[in-house]
């Protein structure tokens, strides 16, 4: 097998009127599971959340440079987990995709 590779998102947009209260800590234990339970390497996991400073702000940027990295370093055989609490939106679709619904879903960064 080879590498594990995550990225864990959490926001819970603290001062806004949309402010969330478990989104950060459902990222706390999504990363024990995966550390205690499935041994993943606390060194491949990468964490956004928006209550720490310690740690980069979940912001659309962030969030997709975070997976671009996830992607680039893949080989064949890497195992890569993404997990995002926080809240989402539906968008209307594009024209020329077939989804029956005519919304996509999408996730809302921090910012």
């Amino acid at each position: 097998m080879g590498i594990k590779r995550v990225v864990l998102v959490g926001c819970n947009y603290p001062g806004t009127n949309k402010e969330l209260q478990g989104c950060v800590n459902d990222v706390w234990v999504m990363h024990k599971i995966l550390v205690e339970k499935y041994g993943f390497s606390e060194y491949n996991i990468k964490l956004l959340i928006d209550t720490d400073d310690k740690y980069p702000k979940p912001t659309g940027i962030t969030i997709c440079r975070a997976l671009q990295e996830l992607i680039g370093q893949s080989k064949p055989g890497d195992v890569h987990f993404f997990h995002y609490s926080g809240h989402g939106m539906h968008i209307k679709a594009n024209p020329d995709q077939n989804d029956e619904t005519g919304f996509e879903e999408c996730i809302v960064p921090n910012d």
